[in-house]
């Protein structure tokens, strides 16, 4: 078992499996509170909680992007010659809070550096959370009856 499984079995919420817009929600919120932090007893919970939380973020990503590559084909061959995440760069953003967070977790840093290390783990998930939100909003489509003489 992997430490996201093992943290994550520790959080019922994570066993009803959310959708990835409330997951990037509840990561919002744990690190609006880790801003709030100014000592390591503080800290250490809900960076564990953080950690499980985004380990799901990550393997939902993995399994809910995968039917959505982008594609270039070749002009002579016709065969995919590149793949990559249409959200690419929400799950670098994700692996960047994860990073982060470890950094929070098991690191010993100056007691001055921890609201720059908070505020930035703070703006890039709520920076990912934009995109997991987005990305998941239904597009409003309006369609106006036609209008005779027009």
């Amino acid at each position: 078992m992997t430490i996201e499984r093992n943290n994550s079995s520790l959080y019922s919420e994570l066993a009803r499996k959310p959708d990835l817009p409330a997951l990037a929600e509840r990561c919002n919120l744990m690190t609006e509170i880790l801003i709030s932090c100014n000592s390591l007893p503080q800290l250490q919970p809900i960076c564990r909680c953080l950690d499980a939380y985004l380990g799901i973020v990550k393997q939902e990503l993995a399994e809910s992007m995968s039917d959505f590559y982008v594609v270039d084909l070749e002009e002579e061959a016709e065969k995919p010659k590149k793949r990559e995440w249409l959200l690419e760069e929400t799950e670098v953003k994700c692996d960047y809070c994860r990073a982060l967070n470890h950094v929070l977790l098991v690191s010993h840093f100056d007691r001055d550096m921890l609201p720059h290390l908070t505020g930035l783990l703070h703006d890039i998930t709520h920076d990912m959370g934009n995109d997991l939100v987005v990305s998941h909003q239904p597009q409003l489509v309006i369609h106006l009856p036609a209008q005779p003489g027009l």
